[in-house]
């Protein structure tokens, strides 16, 4: 039998619900996905936050024959310390467990493979860059511009783009053209199956929520951070509800700015008309319960959560942003409305209450394409160019 090619995939964390976010939960997805007797598949999540749903989804994943493990505690204390010890730890791992091609999917991962690269212990690195490229390190102007601009193009044999607007941002950057250097365009994707298996009883669903069953429910799934927009979606449901009494409303997921949204909801009123979940694993469950799914985020790659309502099959309203034009077609299969602009935010919820029609003819359009991105077929790229890596690194060494 042929010798299985040895894939290490490094994420964040597995507690995709509350820091993880859809670029774990794709990681997670790809992983399993992978041809098995093809390739060895690891999955390595740098730092864990000693949560239950980590270690159910570190247990599952191995059981289903995926080596999947973390590397340190994480400390937002201290965060410089928390880095160190997850490069020391996986350091040691690959030193007693040789890996052939490192795939990573997280920014403080592409500089711990960068320096196990140097070190002769990644054979071959590839990074997959989420967020648009505006983003990364945006608050590091010097790190940005050695990692990004220079030694990334430099150092990483394959740079992945999930929208075609981050690989052009890419491609742009001058020490990548200097090189001749060309990223690849791979989008996101997700195991569609799931939603097809997906048959809840909304109104049961809703009752435990604590919700009316005649409600329009407006919803939005995601990690609480600044990106996501959800100050804009609170303000913008404090205005809709002015139009009708059966708006309510649920924010799923958990982040940093849990607490600042939570007491903006409340100065807003909204704190009887509003549910934060917090962290979830059942959000396919409760995608089944929303009438309209929003998206207000200020930037993204290539939306999971976007991929995700398009395969339940669930109304979109969402931000007039690159990624999400990737995704949706305006007043195809989706609402836009401007970033940061509450005011045209609440007036898309008020349009999908009062048409329904229209804006599930637009869920039916979504659903259509959603073909394009099954975690299957994605899958198979990335075999490929796992598979052209390795035999380049073989050329080269023989």
């Amino acid at each position: 039998m042929e010798k299985r090619i040895r894939i290490l995939l490094v994420i964040f964390s597995f507690d995709i619900e509350a820091v993880g976010g859809g670029i774990s939960r794709f990681a997670v997805s790809l992983s399993e996905a992978l041809d098995s007797t093809k390739f060895q598949i690891s999955l390595c999540g740098l730092w864990n936050r000693g949560t239950q749903v980590e270690t159910d989804r570190i247990k599952m994943l191995n059981d289903a024959g995926i080596h999947a493990f973390t590397c340190a505690p994480w400390n937002v204390q201290h965060p410089y310390h928390s880095f160190y010890e997850s490069y020391r730890t996986l350091r040691l791992i690959l030193k007693n467990n040789p890996i052939d091609i490192i795939h990573s999917h997280s920014l403080f991962g592409d500089i711990i493979v960068l320096l196990l690269n140097f070190e002769g212990k990644a054979p071959a690195i590839i990074r997959t860059l989420h967020n648009e490229l505006r983003t990364e390190w945006s608050r590091r102007p010097l790190r940005r511009l050695i990692l990004t601009n220079f030694l990334y193009p430099m150092a990483f044999d394959v740079e992945i783009g999930v929208s075609q607007y981050i690989t052009e941002s890419l491609n742009q950057r001058w020490f990548a053209r200097l090189l001749g250097r060309r990223a690849i365009t791979i989008h996101n994707a997700l195991d569609i199956n799931r939603f097809k298996r997906v048959n809840h009883d909304r109104l049961m669903i809703k009752r435990e929520l604590g919700i009316p069953e005649n409600a329009f429910l407006v919803g939005s799934i995601g990690r609480l951070t600044k990106q996501k927009g959800f100050d804009v979606f609170l303000n913008a449901a404090a205005q809709a509800i002015k139009s009708s009494p059966e708006f309510y409303f649920i924010i799923i997921g958990d982040g940093e700015d849990a607490t600042s949204l939570k007491r903006q909801a409340f100065e807003l009123k909204l704190e009887n008309r509003i549910l934060f979940t917090g962290s979830r694993s059942d959000i396919d469950r409760l995608l089944t319960t929303l009438d309209l799914f929003v998206c207000s985020s200020r930037w993204e790659g290539l939306s999971t959560v976007l991929l995700e309502a398009m395969a339940a099959g669930i109304p979109i309203l969402a931000t007039d942003i690159p990624g999400n034009r990737e995704l949706l077609q305006p007043g195809i299969s989706a609402m836009f409305v401007p970033v940061e602009n509450a005011v045209a935010l609440a007036e898309g919820m008020i349009s999908a209450y009062q048409d329904p029609v229209r804006t599930k003819e637009y869920a039916q359009n979504a659903l259509t394409n959603i073909d394009s991105f099954r975690i299957e077929d994605i899958a198979l790229i990335h075999e490929q160019i796992y598979q052209i890596m390795c035999n380049d690194k073989k050329t080269a060494a023989g």
